[in-house]
C-alpha cells in the first residue's frame, strides 16, 4: 500500500511538473510577445533606406523597378537558428500619353532629358506595386509574412507628390513546443493535446492603410498599421500572436550641404493602442551618391552605427550595427543588420529616394 501511494505521489507530481513547464513556456511566449510589440525588438533598423517597405504609400516612388534583400541577426539569447529575413520588390507603372512606351522611363539614355522627364508631372503620376516576404524566429515562435501592396502617386506641384497606398498581408504564427521537456512524447497526454488542438498555430490577414507627401528632398509618411485583423485560426493565444493596431509618422530631409556632401535626418513615431509611443531617429552624412556614414537611436532601447555604399550605380550595400542599452541588452551585445539593393536600368546612377 505505501508503494502504491508512492508511486501515485510520484505520477502526480510528475503531473504537476508538466503543467509548469508547459505554464511557463506560454507565460514566457507571452512576455516575449509583448515585449517585441512594445518595444519593436525585431524592427528594421536602416528604414530610410527601403521607405516602401515601412509606408505602402511609397510603393513605386523610385524611377526604376527595385529589388531589396534584408538579413537581420537575432538577439544573441535566442541561440544561432533566430534571425530575420525579408525580401521583396517593387515596381511603378507608369501610362505617359502620347508615348507609345507603357513604362518610357526606362528608355531614356541621355541625362538632361531623362532629368526633365523624371521631373514632369505626367511621368510623377503613376502608380506602384510591390510584394514582400518576411521570415522571423525568435525563440519558440516562428512567424512567415507576404504582403502585398499598391499605391497611386498623384502630383500636386512642381515639385510635391501626394501618393495613397495600403497593403495586405497574410501572417502564420508557429510556437515551437519542441524543446518541452516531455519524457515519452507519444504517450503523455498532456503534451499530445497541445500538439493535436494546434494551440500553437494562428493565421491572420492584416490590411494597412498609408499616405505619403514628398519631393525629392522631403518626405512626410501616415501609417495606420493593422487597422483590420482577422484570425483563420482561434487560440488561447490567438491575441498574443497578432500584430496589434499602432500608428505611425516618418518623415526626412535632404540638405545639400555643398555639391558633394548631403546630410539626411529621419525620424519615425509609433503609437501602439496597447503600450502607447515610441519614437526613433537617424542622421547619416553622404558622399555625392557613393557612400554615406551616421548614427540612429531607438528611444530607451538601443543606438546604431550606419553605413553604406553604392557600388556603382545599380547596386546598394546597407550595414548597421544596434547596440542595446535598454531591458533588452541582457538578451544581447550588439546586433548586425545588411541589406543588398537592385535598381534595375538604372541608366543615370542616380538615388534620387534615399532621404
Amino acid at each position: 500500500m505505501a508503494e502504491e501511494n508512492m508511486r501515485e505521489m510520484l505520477r502526480y507530481f510528475d503531473k504537476i511538473h508538466k503543467i509548469k513547464t508547459v505554464s511557463l513556456l506560454i507565460i514566457g511566449f507571452i512576455c516575449i510577445a509583448e515585449r517585441v510589440r512594445s518595444q519593436d525588438v525585431l524592427s528594421r533598423t536602416q528604414i530610410f533606406h527601403a521607405i516602401e517597405w515601412q509606408s505602402p504609400a511609397m510603393a513605386g516612388i523610385q524611377n526604376n523597378m527595385s529589388a531589396d534583400i534584408m538579413y537581420r541577426q537575432a538577439l544573441n539569447g535566442y541561440g544561432s537558428n533566430s534571425g530575420y529575413i525579408q525580401a521583396g520588390f517593387f515596381y511603378p507603372i507608369q501610362k505617359i500619353k502620347g508615348n507609345n512606351a507603357s513604362n518610357s522611363s526606362f528608355a531614356i539614355s541621355n541625362s538632361n532629358k531623362a532629368a526633365e522627364f523624371y521631373n514632369s508631372k505626367r511621368a510623377r503620376r503613376k502608380q506602384g506595386v510591390g510584394l514582400q516576404l518576411n521570415s522571423m524566429r525568435l525563440g519558440p515562435l516562428d512567424r512567415t509574412e507576404i504582403k502585398g501592396f499598391y499605391a497611386y502617386h498623384l502630383p500636386v506641384n512642381a515639385r510635391f507628390n501626394l501618393s495613397l497606398g495600403s497593403a495586405i498581408k497574410f501572417q502564420q504564427n508557429i510556437i515551437d513546443y519542441n524543446n518541452l521537456n516531455v519524457r515519452d512524447k507519444a504517450n503523455d497526454d498532456l503534451y499530445q493535446r497541445l500538439i493535436n488542438t494546434n494551440s500553437g498555430r494562428q493565421s491572420n490577414v492584416q490590411l494597412d492603410l498609408s499616405m505619403a507627401y514628398y519631393s525629392n528632398k522631403l518626405y512626410l509618411s501616415f501609417v495606420t498599421n493593422s487597422i483590420i485583423s482577422h484570425s483563420f485560426r482561434e487560440s488561447e493565444m490567438s491575441a498574443y500572436m497578432n500584430d496589434g493596431m499602432n500608428f505611425s509618422l516618418m518623415a526626412g530631409y535632404k540638405w545639400a550641404l555643398n555639391s558633394e556632401l548631403s546630410l539626411l535626418p529621419n525620424v519615425e513615431i509609433n503609437y501602439f493602442t496597447t503600450t502607447g509611443e515610441q519614437y526613433k531617429s537617424s542622421l547619416r552624412l553622404k558622399y555625392k551618391e557613393l557612400i554615406y556614414i551616421g548614427m540612429g537611436m531607438h528611444h530607451q532601447l538601443k543606438w546604431a552605427g550606419l553605413f553604406g555604399v553604392n557600388v556603382p550605380g545599380n547596386f546598394f550595400i546597407n550595414y548597421s550595427y544596434d547596440y542595446y542599452t535598454g531591458f533588452i541588452q541582457e538578451y544581447s551585445n550588439g546586433v548586425h543588420e545588411v541589406s543588398l539593393s537592385f535598381l534595375f536600368k538604372n541608366i543615370n546612377s542616380s538615388t534620387p529616394y534615399t532621404w
